[in-house]
């Protein structure tokens, strides 16, 4: 599919580049990279920003430029829903699955009257807390923005969770107006008990409905069309998982199928579940083995295999060379 056919579908284009017009920034020509085969426009741009900036307080900035009218039909049905809960379904539903840097949301009642919106991020292990803190904070500044954009300010944020303890609070409290606080691996808006019966002030039942169609068929044909398929959206959870791997019943279930349409949706683009888990696992391999530090054993255990036999017996069948060759090849001792 033409690249520019692609961005019409990609609906996290646009922010991102009225923030580089913004900036007086150039937009770069990616397509030409043999990496972008499979990817929406949007997951290389972003990339290609993260690289050039690294600046966590940087990234509130391009958060700020995530707005409603950006979003097309999506948009439209976000801002007709009846209620934030409506609107929350409609996040949920269409456009979590093309995100890259979200794996899931929760939604947790507590004893003090409040709810925790918590955002589990599909970071790998491996990415420097400094990127890991820019991805975080993308997702934080942009989610409120929408927010704020959706209820005409009316947020009610009682308080905010980054990851990553790697920067001062103040910047941030200044930027979402509440306490911040760094820990854990997820980002958590505290919002008020009642927040999913906030009505929206644009609501519109049938221009609601209309929206979630459209949206709907949309989807579809993003995923038809094999803008960033399932095999790279697996490749993408299996790789921000720090050990052990999911089979693909679990997978299945996150992505919100079941097995058998996604056995069906790999074999149409060309692989099975076995092979994506193959590909993950041997890249991580070829990343542990060269520290030195970890053993055999460590390693199979990390990669999911019951012996150090079976991993070796695996790395043999992907690369022609036992780990021990690798490692003496690669100088590590």
């Amino acid at each position: 599919m033409d690249h520019v056919d692609t961005i019409g579908f990609d609906i996290e284009w646009r922010p991102l580049i009225n923030y580089l017009k913004e900036k007086g920034v150039a937009i770069p020509d990616l397509w030409g990279d043999s990496r972008s085969a499979g990817r929406l426009p949007s997951g290389m741009l972003y990339d290609w920003i993260a690289q050039n900036s690294m600046s966590p307080r940087e990234a509130l900035r391009i958060g700020e430029h995530y707005r409603l009218s950006d979003y097309g039909v999506v948009g439209l049905a976000l801002k007709t829903a009846a209620n934030f809960g409506e609107a929350f379904q409609v996040v949920r539903t269409y456009m979590l699955p093309l995100n890259q840097n979200i794996r899931g949301v929760r939604v947790d009642a507590s004893d003090a009257g409040t709810v925790d919106v918590s955002i589990d991020l599909r970071d790998s292990p491996d990415l420097p807390p400094e990127l890991r803190l820019f991805n975080a904070n993308v997702v934080a500044a942009a989610s409120y923005a929408i927010t704020r954009n959706l209820l005409r300010d009316k947020v009610g944020l009682i308080r905010l969770r980054l990851p990553e303890a790697i920067d001062e609070p103040g910047p941030y409290e200044a930027h979402f107006g509440v306490p911040v606080r760094f820990g854990g691996r997820s980002i958590v808006f505290t919002l008020p008990g009642g927040c999913f019966d906030q009505e929206i002030p644009s609501a519109n039942r049938a221009v609601f409905q209309a929206a979630v169609a459209m949206s709907g068929e949309a989807l579809d044909t993003m995923l038809s069309r094999e803008v960033r398929g399932y095999r790279e959206r697996i490749l993408s959870l299996l790789d921000s998982l720090p050990d052990q791997y999911p089979d693909s019943s679990d997978v299945a279930r996150h992505l919100g199928i079941n097995e058998r349409t996604l056995r069906r949706r790999l074999t149409d683009e060309g692989c099975s579940y076995r092979e994506v888990l193959d590909m993950v696992r041997q890249k991580r391999a070829k990343r542990l083995l060269l520290d030195k530090r970890l053993r055999m054993d460590d390693i199979a255990e990390k990669l999911g295999y019951a012996d150090t036999s079976s991993f070796r017996n695996a790395f043999r069948r992907w690369t022609g060379c036992s780990p021990s060759d690798f490692r003496r090849d690669a100088g590590v001792v």
